[in-house]
């Protein structure tokens, strides 16, 4: 080989080397940054969180506390992987967590979320989503934006919002206390928590369920803010049809124990709630001393869920029956109640004859008892209302002895078919109680927060013309479903030791009543 061919050689493994050496540094370019809470972390965090402008007092938080911790998600980085920032009482410190790491000029989207009551909260993965370790239904704020690491720096400003349709409710109590259960319930108003997080910022909720209670969490901004009494903080989402305009509220409220708590109601009339914004979307509620107590109809929570339409809504069970004087074992003087038919808003005995053989004295008009000749809706021949003609087939209000009875009047209803069929329900025990003389239904345990929570049914019997044939035997109790294949007959609810199930009866006849309340 000659010398030229020689230098040939060497210059073709002199370039060789070089390729390597700069394939190399490539390569290290490429590597992803360690941990930025490891030692030698070349990424460094500047991000800033603030809150909306104009929030409103009392409810929604207007200053950073410390403690306070925002969850960062990045688009680029799969569940649990992820940033939290927590404030120190003068700035975000930012803590990587699950090995989370990036690379040196990475570039994505990042979702920001701060729960108010979450800061011990952790992230964990459900498939490819981010799941919080507690589902906390609540408020919270948040923001989404594109990011860019820059020269192993990643900078940004979140400003956080409200999502639009939740509202909050401030309740004063100077001695709240988190041990306390406490609950707001009002139809308009919708418990929501965050189920999950996707990989994009997608935020999915829990499945809504109308009505059902607000959890109450102790929030004493207050304090250190006016020097005032702490309380509780509720939240949820406002119906559509309640959003920026006059509604009517009516709130329910229960401290302590679902059996030995007490009840509350309190009311707002015209009143116009925002759902979008950060102001008009928070009441301070007054303490419960300037509520009204509810002690002869307590709507008791059996996590009685109801599909209406393509929406799921609670219904809440009065704990004892309509005309009742107390709650507890079968008994005609204190818990069986009155006799009502169908559609009617009296029964058709003078007060003290509700359980005799043959009362003495009928009220006037009612000579028959319980018969077509009483019926104020006419009989099997023509009926005035609830008819092939009118298409009725649920009892108006006006129609409805619980609604235009039961205080809070216009809150109570006779439950619908479907309601009774909830109870009746593979959620439910439905015990017959040889003692007592009626049916216990119970929510069953590891149902939820409902678990174990009771109604008692005493077997009242029902009245036919001047009968009342097997009380302590069997149960009626009315629905506010007309029987559609005969429209003199309404559906009902039976029972006997062996049983429960729907039938339908006559209009006329006279039967208990178990009030409901959405």
């Amino acid at each position: 080989m000659n010398n030229n061919g020689k230098e040939d050689s060497r210059m073709k493994k002199l370039l060789l080397i070089l390729c390597a050496s700069v394939l190399a540094l490539v390569s290290c370019e490429k590597q992803p940054v360690e941990n930025p809470t490891n030692e030698g972390s070349e990424i460094v965090f500047d991000l800033n969180a603030i809150l909306p402008d104009g929030a409103d007092t009392k409810a929604v938080k207007s200053a950073w506390e410390t403690g306070d911790v925002i969850f960062v998600f990045f688009s680029k980085h799969a569940a649990p992987k992820y940033l939290e920032m927590k404030w120190s009482g003068t700035e975000w410190v930012s803590t990587a967590k699950n090995s989370l790491s990036f690379d040196v000029s990475e570039m994505g989207n990042m979702r920001a979320v701060y729960l108010p009551f979450g800061s011990e909260a952790t992230v964990s993965a459900d498939g490819t989503n981010f799941k919080f370790s507690e589902t906390y239904e609540t408020y919270y704020l948040t923001d989404k934006m594109a990011y860019v690491v820059n020269g192993g720096k990643l900078s940004g400003t979140f400003i956080m919002q409200i999502p639009d349709g939740y509202v909050q409710f401030f309740l004063d109590n100077a001695s709240a206390d988190p041990a306390m259960e406490i609950e707001l319930r009002e139809p308009n108003l919708t418990p929501q928590g965050i189920a999950l997080i996707a990989a994009d910022g997608t935020i999915t909720h829990t499945d809504p369920v109308h009505g059902a209670p607000l959890k109450g969490y102790v929030y004493d901004k207050e304090v250190k803010e006016t020097g005032e009494s702490k309380g509780w903080l509720f939240s949820g989402v406002l119906a559509a049809g309640a959003q920026n305009t006059s509604t009517d509220y009516h709130f329910t409220l229960v401290s302590g124990a679902w059996n030995t708590g007490s009840y509350y109601h309190k009311a707002f009339t015209g009143k116009t709630l925002q759902a979008t914004g950060t102001t008009g979307r928070a009441v301070k509620l007054p303490a419960l001393s300037g509520w009204t107590p509810i002690t002869d109809y307590k709507p008791i929570d059996l996590d009685c869920t109801i599909l209406v339409g393509s929406e799921y809504k609670r219904v809440y069970w009065a704990s004892r029956n309509l005309g009742a004087t107390a709650d507890g074992p079968a008994n005609n003087n204190t818990t069986y109640g009155d006799y009502y038919a169908w559609g009617e808003l009296a029964p058709y005995y003078e007060d003290g004859h509700a359980y005799d053989a043959s009362p003495g004295t009928w009220k006037s008009g009612k000579d028959e008892g319980y018969a077509w000749a009483s019926y104020r809706w006419g009989n099997y021949d023509a009926l005035a209302k609830y008819n092939s003609t009118d298409g009725l087939t649920i009892l108006e209000a006006v129609d409805d002895v619980a609604s235009t009875t039961v205080p809070p009047v216009g809150r109570w209803r006779i439950p619908t078919e479907a309601e009774w069929n909830a109870l009746r329900g593979s959620n439910y025990t439905q015990a017959w109680d040889g003692t007592n003389k009626g049916y216990t239904v119970t929510r069953k345990a590891d149902t939820g927060p409902c678990s174990g929570r009771s109604i008692f049914l005493p077997a009242a019997d029902h009245r036919s013309y001047k009968n009342l044939s097997n009380p302590s035997t069997e149960g009626y109790y009315w629905s506010s479903s007309i029987y559609t294949s005969n429209l003199i007959r309404a559906n009902y609810l039976h029972f006997t030791s062996s049983g429960l199930g729907m039938s339908n009866e006559l209009r006329f006849s006279g039967m208990s009543v178990r009030p409901v309340m959405e």
